[in-house]
């Protein structure tokens, strides 16, 4: 007696009886092995899945090894990579300090010099190269913050202070980049009625220049930035002061909102920026926003960025958000 082993239309054999007589097999000896064809079949199928999903699971651990593996050593090829950079970051800032202190020593010679004074054109060639070694100064300088904030040496003196006057005092550091741009800034009102924050006054105030510097480079001629404060409260940080500097610039595409932070990061082609500090779109080493959220950070706070996207026909803009805790007896 021949039954078929099948299973969801699949045959997969045949069970076979035989006696040594004829015609011995019973109406209820085929129903029996039916029962147990059926049964059987099942069994072979489960046995099949079982050593298939067994062999499945042996070559994924095997794949997800091998990735380890190599994700293992793109971390460190990145670890190294990073280190390097901060290496040279630091050694090109220190060599470059000594030369340019030596230039702006010999300029300001040269600019109160009588033969200087007497003719209009070299004035305006030494102010020219004057201006721009003070910006070469800028420069070198933020690379040794950076320098600083990876090696975490830069450590924060606390005052509990204000930071209303700081806000207020944008507008005269910036006058001349926002006469010449073109743009308003606006700084929010009821400042005086923040709470006193516990910050590292000079430290500060350079995480949240280099915000409005960032705020004004990318926001055309004729174009906004606003700044405002005031008490929050954060699932992690408790109560928080937080600022908030908002402009109506070219935006920044999503994907792009977390990577700014990190240093030497520049947004659109480099060879296409204009120079200066504030000019738009202007080219600068990528350290600006690495500084403030490395000293944010040092002040147990948080930074972070919010755009709708990139738009430079829209304008649609962006907003920077920094919070910092406030002082707690």
């Amino acid at each position: 007696m021949g039954v078929p082993l099948f299973f969801q239309e699949k045959t997969m054999g045949m069970l076979v009886l035989t006696r040594s007589t004829e015609w011995a097999f019973t109406k209820d000896d085929a129903l029996l092995v039916n029962t147990f064809a059926v049964q059987a079949s099942i069994a072979i199928e489960n046995a099949r899945l079982y050593d298939e999903i067994n062999r499945f699971s042996q070559m994924m651990e095997r794949m997800v090894a091998q990735r380890v593996d190599e994700l293992s050593s793109a971390y460190t090829t990145l670890e190294k990579l990073d280190k390097n950079k901060s290496t040279f970051i630091q050694v090109a800032a220190h060599e470059l300090r000594t030369p340019l202190t030596v230039i702006k020593g010999y300029l300001g010679m040269l600019r109160g010099h009588a033969a200087i004074k007497e003719s209009e054109a070299l004035v305006m060639a030494v102010d020219g190269v004057m201006q721009g070694t003070n910006r070469l100064h800028q420069i070198v300088n933020s690379m040794l913050d950076v320098a600083r904030l990876e090696n975490q040496v830069l450590t924060p003196h606390m005052e509990q202070l204000s930071i209303a006057p700081m806000l207020r005092m944008l507008n005269k550091e910036f006058q001349e980049d926002l006469q010449t741009r073109d743009i308003t800034l606006n700084i929010g009102n009821s400042l005086s009625e923040l709470p006193p924050v516990k910050v590292d006054p000079e430290l500060f105030q350079k995480a949240l220049n280099n915000v409005v510097v960032n705020a004004i480079k990318y926001t055309p001629d004729g174009g906004t930035v606003s700044v405002f404060a005031e008490p929050v409260q954060d699932e992690r940080l408790g109560h928080c002061i937080e600022i908030k500097v908002q402009d109506t610039g070219i935006g920044i595409d999503p994907a792009n909102l977390d990577i700014i932070f990190e240093k030497l990061y520049q947004l659109g082609k480099v060879e296409l920026h204009s120079s200066g500090r504030s000019s738009f779109k202007g080219g600068g080493p990528g350290l600006g926003l690495a500084i403030a959220a490395g000293i944010v950070k040092a002040h147990g706070g948080k930074i972070w960025a919010e755009s709708p996207g990139y738009d430079e026909k829209k304008m649609s803009g962006s907003t920077f958000y920094m919070r910092l805790p406030l002082s707690r007896d």
